[in-house]
C-alpha cells in the first residue's frame, strides 16, 4: 500500500477526489474516492459514479487517543454506500439543472459579473416591493 518516494515521504493512497472529512471520538478521517466510473458525458463534460472510497485517519496513529466507542461509529459510517448513487464532475456542476447550467455556460462573462452584482443589490428587500414591513424597517 504504501510507496515510498525520494523525499522519505510514502504514498498512502492514490485518489481521485475528496467526498469530505467526519469527526469522530478520535479525531478527524478524510473521506477519499479510490475508484470511479465514467457514466455520461454532458456538454463535453464528464460525470463519474464512485465505485469506491477509502476513509483515512488524518493525524498520526502515534499521537491517536483510543475510545472505545470509535470501532462502533467507524462502522455505523461505513454502512452508508457512497457507492450506490455517488455521482460527480471535475468541470460540471451537478447541483444545479440542466437547464441552469446551460444558460450560466451560455452567459457572457461581463453579464454574470452584473447578474451577481444587481442580485446582491436587489436581494437587500425582498418584501421592499410588496409594502409589507420587514425588520428594522417601516413598509
Amino acid at each position: 500500500m504504501g510507496q515510498k518516494g525520494s523525499s522519505g515521504l510514502f504514498r498512502a493512497v492514490s485518489a481521485f477526489g475528496v467526498v469530505g472529512f467526519v469527526r469522530f471520538l478520535e479525531g478527524y478521517y478524510i473521506v477519499l474516492i479510490t475508484k470511479r466510473r465514467k457514466m455520461a458525458d454532458i456538454g463535453g463534460h464528464a460525470i463519474y459514479k464512485v465505485e469506491d472510497t477509502n476513509m483515512i485517519y488524518i493525524p498520526n496513529d502515534s499521537v491517536r487517543v483510543t475510545h472505545p466507542d470509535e470501532a462502533r461509529y467507524i462502522r455505523i459510517f461505513q454502512n452508508v454506500d457512497l457507492s450506490s448513487n455517488f455521482y460527480f464532475s471535475y468541470s460540471y456542476d451537478l447541483s444545479h439543472s440542466l437547464q441552469y447550467n446551460l444558460t450560466v455556460l451560455r452567459m457572457p462573462l461581463e453579464m454574470l459579473k452584473s447578474e451577481t452584482t444587481q442580485n446582491r443589490q436587489e436581494s437587500f428587500d425582498i418584501f421592499e416591493d410588496e409594502g409589507l414591513i420587514t425588520q428594522g424597517g417601516s413598509g
